[in-house]
């Protein structure tokens, strides 16, 4: 049975979480019963085959959507925080984490449990009609390390503004201006293989890693994960991991194509990216929560990723 969001989005889970609708901005925004408290979900429509969404809400208890979406396309992710997992026939259940998602949908039905943790997410919805104007390659080659990149990061949260606003006027222009240049970014960082040689130095050596060692180094990257402000010290890693410290260091490195203090502070940069679009929350307060002793060491970290400073942020977001 088709669940039709190709032409209403995300209507049906708003119908399954029982919420209300109002006409928001350039789209629509669906409100949860009072029992969630401030939760709610936003639909941006600017062509036909095409929605962005932000959502942020928070269930009593899970709930299981499942989704038959006749027509072909993708759904890319921005996940802040919350529990999330992806059931498709025939693979293993898939949680999303804080980072950059995708899927891609060929017709066949699969599930979305959505859990009791806060949810907060930002997401392009695009089928096949409205893709194939943009993008001819192969979705399903991707990988994560060719889209979860700081500056897809950067646009998503420029959309989450936009959408949280309703102040993207012309809206249509502005929506679609944005699925061209993260699907740009992405298809640069499929052809142009030098941006992430690192990558490819690792994937060489793989041979010196063990399975076993891999499967210890995954696990390290997990526990960094569960709290990017406050991972694990190293004498835990190394616990975990059951190997010296330099073993360890190595294995990371040689795996992810990045040392661990780099992986950390890398994370930490995306999430105070997200925080800029929080206007309660000064840049100073940022610096701290992330790590950094003053907002002049921290503008510069940040400076060196993205290329523009937090101000400048803030005042692309009219923060």
């Amino acid at each position: 049975m088709n669940t039709d969001e190709y032409l209403t989005g995300n209507a049906g889970l708003a119908g399954q979480l029982n919420c209300s609708k109002k006409d928001f901005g350039n789209g629509v925004i669906y409100w949860l019963p009072p029992q969630n408290g401030n939760s709610w979900l936003v639909d941006i429509h600017p062509a036909a085959g095409l929605f962005f969404t932000d959502v942020y809400f928070t269930l009593l208890e899970p709930l299981v959507r499942e989704y038959q979406m006749e027509h072909p396309g993708l759904w890319l992710w921005s996940v802040t925080g919350g529990d999330l997992t992806i059931i498709e026939n025939g693979k293993k259940a898939h949680k999303l984490k804080p980072g950059i998602h995708v899927l891609v949908n060929q017709g066949k039905p699969f599930k979305i449990i959505y859990g009791t943790e806060p949810i907060r997410y930002t997401s392009v919805l695009v089928f096949d009609d409205c893709l194939t104007r943009y993008l001819k390659a192969e979705a399903a080659c991707w990988k994560p390390f060719q889209y979860n990149t700081p500056d897809v990061v950067m646009v998503f949260e420029q959309l989450k503004y936009a959408i949280r606003n309703g102040i993207a006027p012309p809206p249509f222009m502005y929506y679609e201006s944005k699925l061209g240049e993260l699907l740009s970014l992405i298809v640069r960082n499929m052809q142009y293989p030098h941006l992430w040689e690192d990558y490819l130095k690792k994937n060489r050596n793989q041979k010196h890693l063990t399975y076993q060692n891999r499967k210890y180094i995954w696990r390290v990257k997990e526990e960094i994960d569960k709290n990017i402000l406050q991972p694990p010290s190293m004498e835990q890693l190394i616990a975990l991991a059951e190997m010296g410290a330099t073993k360890l260091r190595q294995s990371f490195k040689l795996w992810y194509g990045i040392t661990i203090a780099e992986y950390i502070r890398q994370e930490k940069l995306k999430h105070a990216l997200r925080l800029l679009s929080v206007d309660e929350l000064s840049i100073s307060n940022i610096a701290a929560t992330v790590g950094y002793e003053s907002a002049s060491k921290f503008a510069l970290a940040f400076k060196k990723v993205y290329h523009v400073t937090p101000s400048e942020v803030r005042k692309s977001f009219l923060i």
